[in-house]
């Protein structure tokens, strides 16, 4: 009798044995697919430039083979001048990101709270927005000069948009019967914004800060194209004008690095402020 009630008992643990063990490497899987797949990706990016390049579909001239690239890759991080440039460059971009950032969440917090400031100034708001901002850097360099302060000038007025709207749609989406809620236990307005609003809007927020960071290296790169002596898009441009081409996509290379590491950052403290988010994703694969 012990044995026959046995059996049911033992079937059932390798049943969850086995599930578990299932679930572990799903896990795994998904933890590696991502790394794995941007692996093969690059792979086969590198093979099909050289045989474009090989084959002679793309003159060298405009894009030189990957070996080339690399080796100017190498030569390019190795310079001492080098790093005096991506110094700038960075401090442009981070300057232009935080002060861009801080008045597009403010103007995006006032908007989102207040109905009719939102009526009044949304149109001019909108309309600066459409002014393509290439035309504003010689207005900037003329206005603060040829240092750094005209390429952080240049990278607020591009990378401040998304997070006001992100911020103002994140404030204006929330749902009404949880504001009812906490007016029925006596909310003050600040207690409605700090417990409701801002926590419901955290998501929205980060998503344009993600893209305002990468807004902010456009922009102290085209103001350092049209007037600059230090940076980057001075180095860009003197290696064009050179027609060292290697050198301008390895450039290009490593601004796209510097892009992926600022914006992985952001990544980063998104999970760790906006950590619901991610129990609730938990929860949903769970």
């Amino acid at each position: 009798m012990a044995e026959a009630l046995s059996e049911p008992a033992k079937t059932e643990g390798a049943g969850r044995f086995e599930e578990s063990a299932a679930r572990q490497r799903a896990s795994l899987v998904r933890r590696f697919r991502g790394p794995i797949g941007a692996s093969a990706m690059f792979v086969v990016i590198v093979t099909a430039w050289h045989l474009t390049v090989a084959n002679g579909l793309v003159s060298e001239i405009i894009l030189p083979p990957p070996i080339q690239v690399a080796r100017a890759l190498i030569d390019t991080v190795t310079e001492s001048f080098f790093y005096a440039h991506l110094w700038i460059t960075t401090v442009e971009v981070l300057l232009g990101f935080f002060i861009g950032s801080t008045i597009g969440f403010s103007l995006g917090a006032a908007l989102g709270v207040s109905a009719l400031l939102r009526e009044v100034s949304y149109p001019y708001i909108i309309a600066f927005q459409g002014l393509p901002k290439v035309v504003l850097a010689p207005v900037f360099i003329t206005a603060f000069g040829f240092g750094i302060t005209s390429k952080v000038v240049m990278a607020i007025a591009i990378c401040f948009f998304p997070v006001l709207i992100n911020t103002m749609a994140g404030l204006t989406s929330v749902d009404p019967d949880a504001r009812r809620l906490l007016r029925s236990l006596n909310a003050n307005e600040l207690q409605m914004f700090t417990k409701l609003a801002l926590p419901h809007s955290l998501p929205l927020v980060f998503a344009g800060l993600k893209t305002a960071l990468t807004l902010a290296l456009v922009g102290a790169i085209v103001g350092e194209f049209v007037g600059a002596s230090e940076g980057i898009g001075v180095l860009l441009a003197t290696f064009a004008y050179q027609l060292q081409v290697a050198r301008v996509w390895a450039l290009t290379i490593i601004l796209a690095l510097l892009g992926v590491i600022l914006f992985l950052v952001i990544e980063w403290l998104d999970g760790k402020i906006v950590f619901w988010r991610s129990e609730r994703d938990i929860s949903a694969g769970a």
